[in-house]
């Protein structure tokens, strides 16, 4: 038997869930269509295939505990908590360096110059071991793991598995 904290949990995550896959239907729908493809051979198809499992499957879950909706005083006392937690504030400079990552490093232009897939890795590891690191962990151990795992993996699928990256 579920307890209302659970049932809570579940009754929210799942309404969080429900939004995510609407919105990503919406951009499933906005992939274009190559004009010789048919609807099976489609590059939209897979995603709305996907979005409408995640869709489906959180609308039963979130009926399945529809009693958790309801949030009391001290749900939202925790729920401020939680903002103003050391947790909370790891969780957005993981969030901002991963967008950073995707965003800035990936896309990063001058020119003609465009910064290597290999690189814009590097960096990101770089700062998001440097920002999680215990302390007294050497920083000459986080350069060389950045370094090998990101012209290993960038190296790996691009030679390999022949999977041209961006």
């Amino acid at each position: 038997m579920k307890t209302d904290n659970e049932k809570k949990k579940n009754f929210w995550g799942s309404l969080a869930l429900v939004i995510f896959s609407i919105l990503f239907l919406v951009f499933s729908f906005q992939i274009k269509n190559v004009t010789t493809a048919q609807w099976y051979d489609s590059p939209r198809l897979f995603p709305l295939v996907i979005g409408s499992c995640l869709l489906i499957f959180c609308l039963i879950y979130m009926l399945q505990n529809r009693e958790g909706w309801k949030i009391s005083a001290d749900d939202i006392a925790g729920i401020r908590e939680y903002l103003k937690s050391s947790t909370f504030l790891k969780l957005m400079i993981s969030i901002i360096l991963l967008a950073l990552y995707v965003f800035v490093f990936l896309g990063f232009r001058i020119g003609t110059f465009k910064l290597p897939y290999e690189v814009a890795t590097f960096l990101y590891m770089f700062l998001t071991m440097i920002y999680f690191r215990p302390k007294g962990f050497a920083i000459w151990k986080i350069i060389l793991v950045s370094a090998v795992l990101s012209f290993a993996v960038g190296y790996g699928f691009s030679h390999f598995a022949k999977i041209p990256l961006p």
